[in-house]
């Protein structure tokens, strides 16, 4: 997943506004986009008890579009539109500050996706083969887009269709091993003015693939009488050409269909899917508390999204939040992991509401153990006070009763290792319609990954002259020496007191250029001086987002804390991460003190480290 982030100033506050564009190219290569409207969207804050920022990502214009408001600090974002064709999208570390405005443009990963819909299949197809070639270990989502559904076009009429995954090889396509089950995809009706798109979706590990290997999603109607026309266009590769089937036969033919495939290849896993396309199926009772026991595949938790509908006696579903909690064995067994809150992001009527409950988490925020029973609680956070005074558009008063419908999967679509409990006790014979998404691997310190090249010159401190010396006090001296506790190590000095008799307070300064301003970066580095800190002596790293290097005292750096702690002692500082202006910061060293006659004053610098924060889902 690639992502575009552009800072923009407001003014100085406490908020944040997180705006941006979900969508994809339409094929490889294509400048034309495809947004990708009516998805869900979940900006949770890191730790417990902060409420997350929803947003149902805009399907008019600027389609694509989304926009949280909220406080600063460390955010994960989730994209999900749980049962379609577009895979869980996620960014980590969105680090902000008081008053910044960032723009992402968050594009989704497919193993294979083409989404042109100018041409067709002349002629009514019995089933068609698509060739793709998978990058991951699992398919969990295929898409598809039919320019007839083969029934009465742009009439009211539809027919099912199966989607089912195989193994490329020799001979006819008809030949071709299956791979996991066959998906249903109920009531497809497309033609004319209706372009809509269906899919087929799995449980990790259900449809495994070997990544590099060639396969073929095969489409048909589910009655052998059916048939139906596909989009598609031209083929870039003869790995993404397709097999028609009609009555003349099967042919190979230089066309790629309107499909995406996604698969596990990006870092995460979703072990509890919406398989089957169709939402809104069936009801459960009003409660305010509900469980849905799965088994984990992951390492750690990374969001959940429950399909749930709210009395139309209520707020709207973006008012409504629950608890999310993670119970190891059972409903009944003990939290895992931070709770978080998660809030309503749908459709509103003014007297009912639908939609999905949902929220992100960072890594390492809820742990798992592969192959351990969880069990995912909602229960709703509402009272008195956020429901009492709301009347509907019908006139009528709220009933001040927190609680929540949360749909069942559709029929056909089991989860046969886990089940839905009632108020967590109760179960219920059909499993909650609901997604959970995990990272496969879980690093630590997630908070303080960064991209692995230093953008510093000589960081190590061996004499470049890239570092430019400055001077606050005239009387400060500078040098560049080899470490007296290790001659094969070089530090940048700041030297006063005692051995000059005077004051001193200077250091050095280098301007990295060449940088974006749609990116974070932290400063990194090791300290050290002969003194504590204290009244009369400090020593500290700085970073200027403005990228100036000549005035040490401007107000736009931004200092670590004074250090160190300890005096003689290496102090390792890892800045909070710092979005630039334009396309350059500067690297601040400085040391200073006010006493002329005392102990010998010596501050040194070494192992400076500027890095780009990285966005992404840990990958071993």
């Amino acid at each position: 997943m690639a992502v575009l982030l552009l800072f923009l100033s407001l003014p100085a506050c406490c908020q944040v506004e997180l705006t941006g564009r979900l969508w994809k190219e339409r094929y490889p290569g294509a400048a034309e986009m495809l947004a990708m409207g009516g998805v869900s969207a979940f900006a949770s804050p890191d730790g417990p008890g902060a409420q997350p920022m929803q947003h149902r990502v805009w399907e008019t214009e600027p389609a694509g579009w989304y926009r949280f408001a909220g406080s600063s600090g460390r955010t994960t974002i989730l994209f999900t539109l749980p049962g379609h064709y577009m895979r869980p999208a996620m960014v980590t570390n969105v680090f902000t500050r008081d008053g910044d405005r960032v723009d992402s443009n968050v594009i989704p990963r497919f193993d294979a996706a083409v989404f042109d819909e100018r041409e067709w299949d002349p002629e009514p197809a019995l089933e068609y083969f698509q060739i793709f070639r998978a990058t991951g270990r699992s398919v969990t989502q295929v898409g598809f887009k039919l320019a007839d559904d083969g029934v009465d076009g742009g009439g009211p009429g539809s027919q099912d269709v199966t989607v089912s995954i195989h193994r490329a090889g020799a001979g006819p396509p008809s030949a071709w091993k299956q791979v996991g089950p066959a998906m249903p995809v109920p009531g497809v009706d497309t033609g004319g003015p209706k372009s809509y798109a269906y899919s087929a979706c799995w449980n990790s590990g259900e449809v495994p693939t070997i990544p590099g290997q060639l396969y073929a999603v095969r489409l048909r109607p589910a009655k052998t009488v059916g048939h139906f026309q596909a989009f598609w266009r031209a083929s870039s590769t003869k790995d993404s050409e397709c097999y028609r089937v009609s009555a003349a036969g099967c042919a190979r033919v230089e066309r790629s269909l309107w499909m995406s495939v996604a698969g596990d290849n990006d870092g995460l896993l979703v072990p509890y899917n919406k398989r089957i396309h169709t939402p809104y199926r069936g009801e459960t009772q009003f409660a305010r508390k509900w469980s849905q026991t799965y088994v984990a595949q992951g390492r750690s938790l990374a969001g959940v999204a429950l399909y749930t509908m709210f009395s139309g006696v209520q707020p709207g579903l973006m008012r409504q939040r629950a608890v999310v909690r993670i119970r190891k064995g059972g409903p009944a067994g003990p939290v895992v992991g931070t709770e978080k809150i998660a809030i309503g992001s749908g459709n509103y009527t003014g007297d009912a509401s639908w939609g999905l409950l949902g929220c992100a988490y960072s890594p390492g925020e809820v742990p798992l153990e592969p192959g351990k029973t969880y069990a995912v609680e909602f229960e709703s956070i509402e009272n008195s006070f956020t429901l009492r005074g709301f009347v509907n558009i019908k006139g009528m008063p709220s009933d001040e009763k927190p609680g929540f419908h949360p749909y069942p999967k559709a029929p056909g679509d089991d989860y046969p290792d886990g089940a839905a409990y009632l108020d967590g006790k109760t179960e219920i014979p059909r499993d909650l319609d609901m997604q959970v998404i995990e990272y496969q691997n879980a690093l630590p310190d997630w908070e303080n990954a960064v991209d692995r090249r230093n953008l510093i010159a000589d960081g190590g401190m061996d004499g470049s002259e890239m570092w430019k010396p400055f001077r606050v006090d005239p009387g400060t001296a500078l040098e560049r020496v080899k470490d007296e506790n290790d001659a094969a190590n070089s530090v940048a000095r700041v030297i006063g007191g005692g051995p000059t008799g005077k004051a001193a307070d200077g250091g050095y300064v280098q301007k990295i250029a060449g940088l974006s301003h749609e990116q974070t970066y932290r400063l990194s580095g090791r300290l050290r001086c002969t003194w504590a800190v204290d009244l009369a002596h400090e020593c500290r790293i700085g970073l200027d987002a403005t990228g100036q290097d000549t005035d040490p005292l401007a107000a736009t750096i931004v200092w670590s804390k004074p250090t160190p702690p300890a005096a003689g002692i290496w102090t390792e500082v890892n800045m909070e991460p710092l979005r630039p202006a334009a396309d350059a910061v500067s690297v601040w060293l400085r040391a200073k003190t006010n006493l002329t006659q005392d102990f010998v004053f010596k501050a040194d610098t070494d192992d400076i480290r500027l890095h780009r924060v990285t966005t992404a889902i840990p990958r071993q």
